[in-house]
């Protein structure tokens, strides 16, 4: 079975690609299997290679790894969508990493990626105007709305200045989203029922339990159980948000008393998703876009995902 691995060169500010790479080939050829190595050029390039290669097999099975952060494990996931004898695993060598958090092993040890084995997990397909034109895609990790989305947002713009670096650009944008607390007006609806129809501050669709570079912000949710999980914290004054946010990040704001009058938490399958605005930004697994109206839908055990060998295993 062949093995292809698909390598961001920016990931992780480029460094150490031709290091992986070689150790890619050294791996293979000590195991004797079969390693094939694809160096991305650009965004949207991994996805579209990924897509080619799959169809390329005609129904063959191969691995697929992405090398690089949770926004190239999202183009190898969307490239592979539909193909059901592709498995597809994660070398998180970017910066946030969030998907890999949620799986147990040592996801940068080759060899323990190439003896690996496999994992049913979930999926989540949404669908709508995105970036202007109608698409259908899939998050493995999860979707941020809102405040964690705007800092997102606003760190990009921030870090394209001269003289500001990327630490420092998150750092301004927390500061700049806190001062206007600028969360998002929507209206969230499940099978007909208007669940939310208000300003928040964020709501976030979770597959996984992480997000933003390992903040546990959703503890409960889990990536096979067939359902997404729901989260959306309330328009709350700033000091309330300064109390709670350590302990949101480290997941445990679920044990604060009366939690639930300012956090809601719901297990759901199918959602839509209206702004109450003419659009808004869609944070999913880490790359953002614009959107629409948009739909989403649980997509049970949809996914082959790669678990590296453990010492269990062996």
């Amino acid at each position: 079975m062949d093995n292809y691995f698909f390598i961001n060169p920016k990931a992780g500010q480029g460094k150490g690609i031709d290091k992986l790479a070689a150790k890619i080939e050294a791996v293979g050829a000590t195991l004797g299997v079969s390693t094939k190595i694809y160096i991305t050029k650009g965004v949207g390039d991994g996805e579209r290679k990924a897509r080619e290669t799959a169809q390329s097999l005609s129904g063959l099975p191969a691995r697929f790894y992405a090398c690089g952060g949770d926004g190239t494990n999202n183009e190898i996931v969307n490239g592979t969508a539909g193909f059901d004898h592709i498995a597809v695993g994660c070398v998180p060598i970017g910066t946030g990493n969030d998907t890999v958090r949620n799986f147990p092993g040592d996801f940068l040890d080759i060899k323990a990626q190439l003896c690996g084995t496999t994992q049913k997990i979930d999926l989540i397909k949404y669908s709508g105007v995105i970036n202007g034109t109608y698409q259908e895609r899939y998050c493995i990790n999860m979707f941020n709305i809102g405040f964690d989305c705007n800092v997102v947002e606003l760190t990009g713009r921030l870090k394209k200045k001269p003289l500001i670096a990327g630490s420092m650009a998150y750092l301004m944008a927390v500061m700049g989203m806190f001062l206007q607390k600028k969360g998002i007006a929507l209206k969230l609806i499940e099978d007909g029922k208007v669940l939310i129809d208000d300003e928040v501050l964020l709501c976030a669709i979770a597959n996984g339990s992480y997000c933003g570079g390992g903040m546990y912000t959703s503890p409960q949710a889990q990536i096979s159980d067939g359902f997404f999980d729901l989260n959306i914290i309330k328009d709350v004054p700033r000091l309330t948000f300064l109390r709670l946010f350590p302990r949101y990040k480290k997941g445990t704001h679920l044990q604060v008393p009366a939690i639930e009058e300012i956090l809601t938490i719901k297990k759901c399958q199918s959602l839509t998703l209206e702004p109450k605005r003419d659009h808004f930004f869609l944070c999913a697994d880490g790359e953002i876009s614009t959107a629409k109206t948009v739909q989403f839908e649980m997509v049970s055990k949809a996914l082959d995902f790669i678990l590296p060998m453990t010492s269990q295993d062996a």
